[in-house]
């Protein structure tokens, strides 16, 4: 049982309700309350004085107990809410030139990867780093302005604002800002890319070894050697918005590795990991060095996936690492009996013997990795409810997963699962699992997408609703919010809402600073359901003097330990 002085801390905490609503605009403004650090001691005399307090570690409880922060309430403000002594900025919006040649911040930013400028020399520097932002999809009302059939010039646009953006930041004179770099750069549609794995120069691509562009990036991932996964999702709707741009669909869907640190490197689809809408991509380590990416299918009635190198990871050879996840076995999960399935050809005969009709469904492992989803079916992967993001908890190794809804079998609200993997091996066939937490009205939030850990441990997610202020059942939640869960101690699995998007938005690809200080998140798809381009329903990160929102970062400060 949680000891009387946390119950009353709890009992005080809960009582007290404020919303704090703090527009942004081009620069940081902060919120006016109180934050709650993490000592006991020192959580008791702010919730008195509301002076924020930084934590001494000699006497710091369990970080899992509480949040250091006053959960805020829901909100349908156009702007990003966060909790009393907290701050926001706004940091590479849609538009904003960056690079050398004049090129400018992709569309709708998802997945945001950090990578301290020193991280090869073996540093972690929480105040310059190389970001990797995802731009998942354009809204064609807001970029070129025509909703219906596109024109070439406006195909040829939307190609240049898809892919991934690669920015130099630095924080100076308190405040994160974008500085000149000749590694700043965009990868869209029409960068060459190369396909390596059994379906480099297979028939099913029409024997392409290199392909164009990167598409649909939505999550992603990092791999210890320090380069981004970024992970191809929905890129089918891309054949007919794009008819007549030589879009090859088939080249699209499979996880595309890019290092950061090395334009010279061309960037790989790693086509071992499979085809089908990849969510991201969570990296960790075998026992024995291994390589192991966790994986799911962002569709309802789909399967979640686990890819393991061949090779091992090798510290003193980044070279030798970047080929890693060209070679490997994939695997699917059946949740039935916790155990993963080997998708090969070769060696599972369900493969060999699954039929379209009267026809072999497969011929070849080629074919087995491009159409993943159908394989995964065939030998019994599990279908689960929209697996979206797939984290692994940095101490215990557990696996975390968010199911964001299934409205084919009732599930409107979500849950966010996790497993243990037998041994704590992340390359053992075997797991067991359970619910770690609900989403409904019991709980306040609904749709869990994006997850991500602090170093302590604690669990930070953001939900992914599409139908916020449309659906009754889910009045309870605002606007599309990040949620902070303990996962151990009396308050395991209990939901705290930390921050609030704005109008249509989703918050996505949080990540911390290595030093915990500062918490960057995606503002995706701020004014989507605009139908009047001269009356956005949001207007949030517009340009001065304009209406038209615009997709962003927001750098979060204000965490124990940070000062202006």
């Amino acid at each position: 049982m949680t000891s009387q002085p946390e119950q009353s801390l709890w009992h005080r905490l809960l009582e007290t309700r404020l919303t704090r609503r703090s527009a942004l605009g081009s620069a940081a403004v902060t919120a006016a309350a109180v934050t709650l650090p993490v000592t006991l001691s020192d959580a008791q005399a702010a919730a008195n004085n509301g002076a924020p307090v930084v934590a001494d570690p000699k006497e710091r409880i369990s970080p899992h107990s509480v949040p250091t922060f006053r959960p805020i309430e829901p909100t349908t403000a156009d702007a990003v809410t966060v909790p009393a002594g907290y701050r926001t900025q706004i940091l590479a919006p849609w538009g904003e030139p960056f690079t050398d040649d004049g090129r400018t911040i992709g569309f709708n930013h998802d997945f945001v990867g950090y990578f301290p400028i020193d991280m090869l020399e073996g540093g972690q520097s929480s105040t310059e780093a190389l970001l990797t932002i995802n731009h998942e999809y354009v809204n064609p009302l807001f970029v070129g302005g025509n909703t219906q059939e596109r024109t070439p010039e406006q195909i040829q646009a939307e190609m240049r604002e898809v892919g991934v953006s690669v920015v130099r930041v630095k924080r100076e004179r308190g405040e994160w800002k974008i500085v000149a770099d000749p590694r700043n750069r965009r990868i869209d549609a029409f960068t060459d890319i190369e396909l390596t794995g059994p379906v480099r120069g297979a028939a099913v691509v029409k024997g392409a070894t290199t392909v164009k562009g990167s598409v649909g990036n939505c999550s992603g991932g990092q791999t210890p050697w320090g380069t981004l996964l970024t992970c191809e999702e929905n890129v089918d709707g891309y054949q007919k918005a794009w008819a007549g741009s030589g879009y090859e669909m088939m080249h699209q869907g499979w996880v595309t590795e890019i290092d950061p640190f090395d334009p010279e490197w061309m960037p790989k689809k790693r086509t071992g990991m499979g085809r089908f809408r990849h969510e991201n991509a969570a990296v960790t380590l075998a026992a024995d060095g291994r390589v192991v990416a966790y994986m799911g299918d962002d569709m309802q009635d789909s399967c979640i996936y686990k890819f393991i190198s061949r090779g091992k990871y090798d510290p003193q050879n980044r070279a030798a690492n970047r080929d890693l996840l060209a070679e490997g076995d994939l695997y699917v999960a059946n949740f039935g009996n916790g155990s993963w399935v080997l998708l090969d050809y070769d060696k599972n005969k369900k493969l060999q013997d699954a039929k379209n009709g009267d026809k072999p469904l497969f011929t070849s492992q080629a074919e087995v990795l491009a159409d993943a989803r159908a394989a995964a079916l065939a030998v019994g992967g599990t279908p689960v409810d929209r697996p979206e993001d797939i984290e692994v908890h940095p101490r215990s190794k557990d696996v975390y997963a968010a199911l964001t809804n299934n409205s084919k079998h009732g599930n409107f609200f979500g849950q966010i699962i996790k497993w243990t993997e037998k041994d704590g091996d992340a390359a053992a066939l075997n797991f067991v699992w359970g619910i770690f937490a609900y989403g409904g009205p019991q709980s306040g939030f609904a749709s869990p997408d994006n997850l991500v850990f602090d170093a302590y441990g604690n669990l930070w997610m953001v939900t992914d609703n599409s139908d916020l202020g449309t659906n009754p059942i889910k009045a309870y939640h605002g606007n599309n919010a990040m949620f902070f869960f303990p996962t151990e101690g009396p308050n395991m699995g209990k939901a705290y809402r930390f921050a609030v998007g704005p109008v249509d938005a989703e918050m996505t690809g949080p990540v911390f600073s290595p030093d915990g200080k500062t918490l960057f998140v995606a503002i995706q798809h701020p004014g989507e359901d605009t139908e009047d381009i001269n009356n956005p329903t949001s207007t949030f990160a517009a340009k001065p003097g304009t209406k038209i929102p615009r997709p962003t970062l927001v750098a979060i400060e204000g965490f124990p330990g940070w000062k202006a």
